[in-house]
């Protein structure tokens, strides 16, 4: 997995019993769902990936989230080289469309295997 939706928050378990998207993992209170199986060179696909999740699952991303307490981020895990200047950038339609669900974006980065 290279895109993931954590959402932790209090009464957490009772909402996901309401939604019908599962999490592949919940421990200490916060769910993690699968969003993108990408590659971690593939930040593009991962940001398409995430978009078709987050309109394909809105109301249960909303159903999550409707708490004041709830906390949500897309975690983009992306590959990392360390030659020369690197910038990533997200586009402004994930932006907003994660941003009017109140959560938020990351990214991990690890380091690329040496070839």
């Amino acid at each position: 997995m290279s895109c993931v939706l954590r959402v932790s928050g209090p009464m957490l378990s009772e909402h996901l019993a309401g939604v019908s998207l599962k999490p592949y993992r919940f421990e200490k209170g916060c769910a993690h769902f699968s969003v993108s199986g990408c590659d971690f060179d593939d930040l593009p696909g991962q940001v398409g990936d995430a978009q078709a999740f987050l309109s394909t699952h809105a109301a249960d991303v909303a159903l999550l989230m409707r708490s004041a307490e709830a906390d949500g981020v897309l975690d983009f895990a992306v590959e990392f080289r360390s030659e020369g200047f690197t910038a990533r950038a997200f586009p402004p339609k994930l932006v907003r469309q994660a941003g009017a669900m109140g959560l938020g974006l990351e990214l991990s980065l690890y380091p690329a295997e040496s070839s």
